[in-house]
C-alpha cells in the first residue's frame, strides 16, 4: 500500500505588520533633507542664471558706450521688461537739438511714431521718452546687443532701472539709457533678478548694476543696492 504524506507548512507565530515609529521618523527626516537640498540647489542655479544674465547685460553697456564715442554716434539703449530683452538704436538728431540740450533726457521719434503705437510700444516708454523733439531711429544690429545675445535667460527679469533722467525707479514698460557721441552715459542703477524678485517678493535673487557716466564702467553686486539721495547729484559735479 502507497502512504502518501504531506509535509506540513509551518507558518512563522509572528508577522511584521509595518515599520516601526522610529523608522518612520528617520524616513521622514532623510526625505525633508533631500528636499532641502534640492531647494538650497535650485536657488544656487537661479542665481547663477541672474549673476551670468547680469554680467551679460553689463558687458553690453559697456560695448555700447565704447561703440557710441569711437563711431561717433548717440544711442539709445531700450530695457523691455514684458519681453524680458534689451535692445539699442542710433539717434540721428535733428531740428538743431545737440548733445548738451539732450543730456539726461530720452526722445521720441515720428518717423516710427505709428508702429510704435501699433505694436503697443509707445505706451510702455517711461514718460520722460516724449519730452523731446523727432530723432531718426535705427536698431544696431551687433553682437552683444541684438538678437538672441540680447534676451535674458529664462527666469531672468529686469526687476527695475533708474538713470539720470528718471524721478523713481521704473519696474514696468520699457526703460531707457542715453549714451553720447562724446564719451558720456547716463549715470544708471539696473536691477536684475529672478521671478520672485520681479513680483517683489523679499526671497527673490536680485543683483545690481551701476554705471559709470564718464568711464562707461559698469559694476555687478548681488543683491538690491540701494539708490541714495546724493547719487545723480554726484553726477552733476563730474
Amino acid at each position: 500500500m502507497l502512504v502518501t504524506r504531506f509535509k506540513r507548512e509551518v507558518k512563522p507565530k509572528f508577522h511584521r505588520a509595518g515599520m516601526t515609529l522610529i523608522e518612520i521618523m528617520i524616513v521622514v527626516a532623510l526625505i525633508a533633507s533631500l528636499m532641502a537640498v534640492a531647494t538650497i540647489g535650485l536657488g544656487a542655479l537661479g542665481a547663477a542664471d541672474v549673476s551670468g544674465e547680469a554680467l551679460k547685460l553689463s558687458s553690453s553697456i559697456r560695448y555700447t558706450f565704447t561703440l557710441a564715442a569711437t563711431s561717433n554716434m548717440t544711442l539709445q539703449m531700450k530695457l523691455d521688461f514684458d519681453e524680458r530683452r534689451y535692445y539699442v538704436e542710433e539717434l540721428e538728431l535733428s531740428g538743431g537739438l545737440s548733445d548738451d540740450e539732450l543730456r539726461g533726457t530720452t526722445m521720441k521719434s515720428s518717423q516710427t511714431e505709428a508702429f510704435r503705437r501699433g505694436s503697443g510700444l509707445a505706451d510702455r516708454l517711461d514718460a520722460e521718452d516724449s519730452k523731446f523733439g523727432t530723432v531718426t531711429r535705427t536698431p544696431v544690429d551687433a553682437q552683444f546687443l541684438s538678437g538672441e545675445d540680447a534676451q535674458l535667460a529664462d527666469g531672468v527679469y529686469f526687476v527695475g532701472i533708474m538713470t539720470s533722467h528718471h524721478d523713481e525707479l521704473q519696474t514696468s514698460g520699457v526703460g531707457t539709457m542715453n549714451f553720447f557721441s562724446n564719451g558720456f552715459v547716463e549715470r544708471a542703477v539696473i536691477y536684475v533678478g529672478d521671478e520672485a524678485a520681479a513680483e517683489g517678493r523679499e526671497d527673490g535673487v536680485v543683483y545690481t548694476i551701476t554705471v559709470n557716466p564718464l568711464t562707461g564702467q559698469s559694476s555687478v553686486v548681488p543683491g538690491r543696492v540701494e539708490i541714495s539721495s546724493t547719487f545723480f547729484e554726484v553726477e552733476e559735479d563730474d
